[in-house]
């Protein structure tokens, strides 16, 4: 009996010795298929142009298929859940956009993941600034006559967003706080809507990511009237920021990186840091990003997820101050 025992315990102990290391080879040779990427807001708008940008860059640095995927809801709350939950392999990975894991916190009861506790920060890519634009034949022709009118008519101007939890809603709701301005946010699904939106006429301006209004603005079909940056866009020297006017807490710029479910292996992240610190030193890289008004901005894991709760808490302090 105590023979049978013995072999009964070398054996459990040869399989977790092959268990463990298994793992961390299988991880090594990551990737060995497809890789899923989830953008989890609908097609046109910032987060979506840049991953599709950049998605082909990728495929090449790890020598498979990025796959792009649109899954918009919830402001994002959609399409990062589903990917929470999948199995942390790697191949299943989001689109890390900062408005939906520092911003949706705060608009959303009963968020189905905790923003820091369940979201595997993976590597920072890039960010971009928000904006605020109106169709060009609008009578506004600066920020500080949409704040003057927004004034003397409270609630009496729409302006379109990509979704509650977003950014630019969040932009918006800055702004009516910091310069006494009652703006009435309008949500869509995404950026491409809120745009159409604005060009239908059916908002009077819309909060969005300035890369997301590009195309719109070298049409001639809207005009930026200002960005929610401290500093001026370095692409847009002519276009003030609402910090010079004296709108100190209306800062909005939007990280851009790559998220994933709880219990990725630590090859797998190393492989995407690697991957992406060395991508983008690429000049060809560096110019796709800049084509659509995105500036590089490498940051690790870690660098990451410190910033996003350094984010975090400065909006939820901005939002218990505009509260009272």
């Amino acid at each position: 009996m105590k023979i049978r025992r013995l072999e009964r315990c070398i054996c459990f102990l040869l399989l977790v010795i092959c268990f463990i290391g298994a793992a961390p080879a299988a991880a090594q040779d990551y990737p060995k298929g497809t890789i899923q990427l989830v953008v989890p807001f609908g097609s046109g708008g910032a987060t979506d142009i840049f991953w599709r940008t950049l998605g082909d860059h990728f495929s090449k640095a790890f020598k498979t298929t990025i796959a792009i995927v649109n899954k918009p809801g919830g402001g994002g709350i959609v399409g990062m859940s589903g990917v929470l939950n999948a199995k942390p392999d790697g191949y299943t990975l989001c689109a890390g956009n900062s408005d939906t894991v520092n911003i949706n916190p705060l608009f959303t009861k009963n968020l189905p993941f905790d923003t820091i506790e369940d979201v595997n920060y993976i590597v920072k890519v890039a960010n971009f600034p928000q904006s605020l634009v109106v169709r060009t034949e609008s009578p506004f022709k600066t920020f500080e006559d949409v704040i003057a009118y927004a004034r003397a008519n409270p609630k009496k101007l729409k302006a379109s967003t990509p979704g509650v939890g977003t950014n630019p809603a969040m932009a918006l709701r800055l702004i009516s706080y910091d310069a006494k301005a009652d703006i009435v946010p309008v949500g869509f699904s995404g950026g491409g809507e809120s745009i159409t939106a604005l060009l239908g006429g059916h908002v009077d301006m819309a909060g969005i990511a300035l890369p997301a209004a590009r195309s719109q603005v070298q049409a001639g079909k809207v005009r930026v009237l200002a960005i929610f940056s401290k500093e001026r866009h370095p692409l847009y020297p002519d276009i003030p920021t609402a910090y010079e006017k004296g709108y100190k807490q209306t800062l909005v710029d939007t990280g851009m990186g790559v998220v994933g479910p709880k219990g990725l292996p630590a090859e797998v992240i190393k492989k995407w840091e690697t991957v992406v610190q060395a991508t983008l030193k690429d000049p060809a890289v560096i110019a796709a990003i800049h084509k659509f008004d995105f500036v590089p901005d490498y940051q690790n894991g870690a660098q990451y997820k410190k910033e996003i709760l350094d984010e975090f808490n400065m909006f939820k302090q901005v939002m218990a101050q505009s509260a009272n």
